[in-house]
């Protein structure tokens, strides 16, 4: 009795974890969405047609990326949960290292696209009224409304109260870079037919993890401009 009702928990919370982020990819509300906005001043203040071309090329990118990074998450929750059931239903290691390449294969799908988004963020102005706002935005307050992660959104504060938007893009993709890494060192033991160490699921659950509240918490930021133009 008490292993199925552990079983039905565990199953409960991969189904809501699945939903949402299945969610999360369709409405594109979650990994540093809207930080197109800030692009695209021809230092004046004024959108040209080039501007808008390169804006909409940075939320595209940031929005491919971003679908790439939730489907990673959605394998790494989903080798966590292999790992966590083993010792009630045995591992198929064959069905655990194509997770493990799925993961793999999404996360540089999207440390790939946001090499783009960072080229092309590099070459394209800030619209200077949107970094102004950033600047005077009410961090502090908007933590403590929010209760959000006052760690993670400190951090989120310091790129953005600096006018950075470009540096949260760099900060992501070397996240990307060590996920991959964990995820080839898990690769390595579960090809060799062995449990993957525990070190490395806590970290690459930890560094995915921490790497969506960073992305969303931008997003959040930007929605917050939005709704009080």
């Amino acid at each position: 009795m008490r292993k199925n009702k552990k079983q039905l928990i565990l199953k409960t919370l991969i189904l809501c974890m699945t939903i949402f982020l299945f969610s999360a990819e369709a409405f594109s509300v979650i990994l540093t969405n809207r930080g197109g906005d800030a692009y695209g001043d021809d230092g004046g203040g004024n959108l040209n047609c080039m501007d808008i071309k390169e804006n909409s090329i940075i939320e595209g990118y940031i929005e491919e990326g971003g679908g790439y990074f939730l489907n990673a998450l959605s394998n790494i929750i989903t080798i966590s949960n292999r790992i966590e059931m083993s010792n009630l239903q045995g591992i198929d290691y064959e069905e655990l290292k194509k997770i493990v390449d799925s993961a793999l294969n999404n996360i540089r799908n999207a440390k790939y696209t946001y090499y783009l988004l960072i080229q092309t963020a590099l070459y394209t102005p800030y619209d200077q009224e949107v970094i102004t706002k950033l600047k005077i935005f009410k961090y502090q307050a908007f933590m403590t409304k929010h209760s959000l992660n006052s760690v993670i959104f400190k951090e989120v504060e310091g790129y953005l109260m600096n006018g950075d938007i470009t540096g949260t893009f760099i900060r992501i993709y070397n996240s990307f870079i060590k996920i991959e890494i964990l995820l080839l060192s898990i690769k390595y033991e579960v090809v060799l037919n062995k449990m993957p160490s525990l070190p490395a699921i806590w970290e690459v659950n930890e560094e995915a993890s921490n790497t969506l509240y960073f992305g969303q918490y931008i997003t959040r930021v930007f929605y917050a401009l939005q709704k009080n133009k």
